[in-house]
C-alpha cells in the first residue's frame, strides 16, 4: 500500500446492489491511477472535503461488487512489471479495450490488461 501522500480519493458511479439505479462511491487509491482514471469513469479528489460520496475501502468495494481487481502489465524504461488494479465493475470491458498504451507509474506505459479471475484458497 502506498503512503498516504502518494494517494488520492477517486469517486465513480456504481450500479446499486439491487440493480435499480446508480450511487456515487469513493475509495482511496494510488496516484498511479491519474493516467487511467478518466477511461475508468473515475474522478480524482485531492482531499476528502471535496467528496460527496459513500467512502469505502478498496478491498471492501471488491467484496460488495463495486470494484473488480484486474491485472495489468506495464513497461517502464526497458523493464517490464505487473500490478493489480481496481476497476469499477461496469467498466471492465472498457478497461480491457482502452488501457493499452496509457500512462502508469510516471513514465511507464501499460502493455496489457486482463481479468484477474482466480480462486484464492490461501
Amino acid at each position: 500500500m502506498p503512503s498516504l501522500a502518494d494517494t488520492k480519493i477517486y469517486s465513480w458511479n456504481a450500479p446499486t446492489p439491487g440493480g435499480t439505479g446508480t450511487m456515487t462511491v469513493a475509495a482511496r487509491l494510488s496516484n498511479r491511477y491519474d493516467g487511467i482514471a478518466e477511461d475508468l469513469g473515475m474522478t480524482a479528489h485531492t482531499d476528502a472535503s471535496q467528496v460527496t460520496a459513500q467512502m469505502v475501502k478498496a478491498n471492501q468495494a471488491v467484496k460488495e461488487g463495486l470494484l473488480m481487481k484486474m491485472r495489468i502489465n506495464y513497461r517502464k524504461g526497458n523493464k517490464y512489471f505487473g500490478a493489480d488494479i481496481y476497476v469499477p465493475t461496469n467498466k471492465v470491458s472498457d478497461a480491457i479495450q482502452k488501457l493499452h498504451g496509457k500512462a502508469w507509474d510516471g513514465t511507464g506505459r501499460i502493455t496489457s490488461c486482463r481479468d484477474r479471475i482466480r480462486a484464492d484458497f490461501r
